[in-house]
């Protein structure tokens, strides 16, 4: 069995639980703009700059603003704000 393919079940996994959870909607120019002032702000201190935690908080409050209390759906936002915002990294 090719090492690729040992694995695959966890994309399939991923994608179920991205689609079947999704109790939000993502604003990416919102997502951007959050986050070039989170580097503003820690210009001084570039190491406290994480996107992981960013991803969380933004995931966290948004849930929390929107009255939504599911744990699936916010662990699929932070993934996909995580991604997204590790690919405007590597595109920079």
């Amino acid at each position: 069995m090719k090492r690729k393919e040992k694995f695959s079940f966890l994309k399939e996994s991923l994608a179920i639980l991205l689609n079947s959870h999704k109790l939000y909607t993502i604003n990416y120019s919102n997502i951007e703009r959050r986050f070039a002032e989170e580097i503003e702000n820690y210009k001084s201190y570039p190491e406290l700059i994480n996107i992981e935690e960013f991803s969380m908080n933004y995931s966290f409050g948004y849930h929390y603003s929107n009255n939504i209390d599911d744990m699936y759906s916010k662990e699929a936002m932070y993934i996909e704000v995580k991604s997204y915002l590790n690919n405007l990294k590597m595109c920079a």
